[in-house]
């Protein structure tokens, strides 16, 4: 079973969005509070990903998060709106702002273009009371913010007559004021963190909890609450990189499609463990799969997730009555019989996704650039494969190999502190099966199209040699093997 996947890209735009005050001018917003329910209520921030806008935001246990529709909150603003005064000179092509300072303090005065790129941002101590700036920006749109102590305005000019090349904010005059000064939308403090969208963008809200991880997907249509379901599977958070995949020349039984190029990585996290029997099939019973595997409201319901074990590699899961359960002995045994379509079922279920093959041969390596993360060799006492064919002369102290799956975690991890990363079962990837590039990549994902999908690692029934950490193999996604599983991994 020699056969090969590619990865797809998904390419974020990152685009910065102007962080805009949702109590002065939207005329549309979104709040959600964030909860924890499962193995842990212990939530310590909540990070949130604006998927098509590629921004993020943090939210600390316990806050809330407020959206804001940037479309309309921009075109909602005029230029005398939001407790800014403005006023154009035309004779030098600048503008003149004013506006009240309830208290002491520094300020910050910033200026956007309607793309969100920041202009001329200053940041200056002002007295209480009326305080006027003039601002030198080049012809064009902009949206106005200046925030301070107990106050934040925003406000909309349109640049017509200006000559100025360079942007920039200089400080006119100060009038102690006993009224403010007439004032639209003066904020009160805020307590919530804001973040700007457009509608129907896709959001991703990511929690963690000790070793713990959980994310939901949304696509904002109203205040909710999100609640967190953590699953109890521990991770090692693997960092940012780069490393030399593939295999040199010179190593050993490599292959031709293991041509080494040089790939960048951004930090992820990946779990520990293969998945196991008693993880799976919590997830389908969660999920009320029947016997036939079909999981009619997920991404693929014509597709069976997994396959039930029986026989001579009964390691695997049964249906028995209306649940699946695992086969006695094997409750913490890697999952078997899985398809690539159950694989990404459940890392979707959980809030992740299968690792990319390039992911998954920098975890597995750990630093090494030796055949396996052990070294030049593999010894039965590092892993769970076929003993009786240990790799390039290397010795096995017993060659009768065990023939069957054997708990996660039963050999020392990698320096990245992950599991079986050799033997065991064979990991599916997100990948196409594909040939790699020749330049130099970052995040790669693969093809954008093939037949079949990676799968990496060797197995308990494989040689040494196709254990090696650059060795590619593949499977047809539909296909379920006793030899077959996989892992997940989180971004970040």
């Amino acid at each position: 079973m020699k056969t090969k996947t590619t990865f797809i890209r998904s390419a974020l735009a990152a685009v910065l969005l102007v962080l805009a005050s949702t109590q002065s001018y939207a005329t549309f917003s979104y709040t959600i509070s964030f909860t924890a329910s499962g193995t842990t209520t212990s939530v310590g921030s909540v990070e949130v990903k604006n998927l098509t806008k590629g921004t993020t935001a943090t939210v600390a246990s316990g806050n809330t998060l407020t959206l804001t529709d940037q479309t309309t909150a921009v075109d909602a603003l005029n230029a005398n709106d939001g407790g800014i005064r403005i006023s154009q000179n035309a004779n030098t092509g600048t503008s003149t702002l004013t506006f009240y300072a309830t208290q002491s303090g520094n300020a910050h005065m910033a200026a956007y273009a309607l793309d969100g790129r920041k202009v001329v941002g200053q940041t200056t101590r002002l007295e209480a009371g009326d305080n006027s700036l003039e601002l030198s920006l080049p012809a064009g749109m902009y949206v106005i913010r200046v925030s301070g102590t107990g106050y934040a305005y925003s406000a909309k000019l349109q640049s017509q007559t200006s000559t100025a090349t360079q942007a920039g904010i200089k400080f006119l005059t100060h009038t102690n004021v006993e009224a403010s000064a007439p004032q639209k939308s003066k904020a009160t403090p805020i307590t919530t963190t804001t973040m700007t969208y457009t509608t129907g963008d896709q959001l991703l809200y990511t929690a963690t909890s000790g070793t713990y991880i959980a994310s939901v997907p949304d696509v904002p249509t109203g205040s909710k609450t999100i609640n967190f379901n953590f699953a109890t599977i521990p991770t090692s958070a693997i960092p940012a990189g780069t490393f030399t995949m593939g295999s040199p020349g010179s190593e050993v039984n490599r292959y031709s499609d293991e041509a080494q190029y040089q790939v960048t990585l951004s930090a992820f996290r990946m779990s520990k463990y293969e998945i196991t029997n008693t993880q799976y099939a919590a997830f389908l019973n969660a999920k009320s799969i029947g016997s036939n595997g079909l999981y009619a409201a997920g991404a693929y319901p014509t597709q069976a997730l997994i396959y039930a074990s029986s026989d001579s590699y009964d390691f695997g899961l049964h249906y028995s009555g209306s649940q699946w359960v695992p086969a006695t002995g094997y409750e913490n045994a890697p999952v078997i019989n899985v398809t690539w379509y159950g694989a990404t079922e459940y890392a979707t279920y959980i809030g992740g996704t299968l690792p990319t093959e390039a992911q998954w041969e920098y975890a597995c390596r750990a630093g090494t650039t030796t055949p396996f993360n052990t070294g030049a060799f593999l010894t039965n006492l590092q892993a769970n494969y076929n003993w009786a064919y240990p790799y390039n002369g290397g010795t096995n102290t017993v060659t009768t190999y065990p023939g069957k799956t054997q708990t996660v975690g039963t050999y020392a991890a990698n320096a990245y502190g992950l599991y079986d990363m050799h033997g065991n079962v064979w990991e599916w990837c997100s990948d196409w099966y594909g040939t790699y590039p020749t330049a130099a990549q970052t995040n790669p994902t693969g093809a954008t199209t093939g037949s079949y999908r990676v799968i990496r690692g060797g197995s308990w029934d494989s040689d040494a040699r196709y254990c090696r950490s650059a060795f590619r193999n593949s499977s047809d996604p539909s296909d379920s093997y006793s030899f077959i599983g996989f892992r997940v991994v989180f971004v970040p």
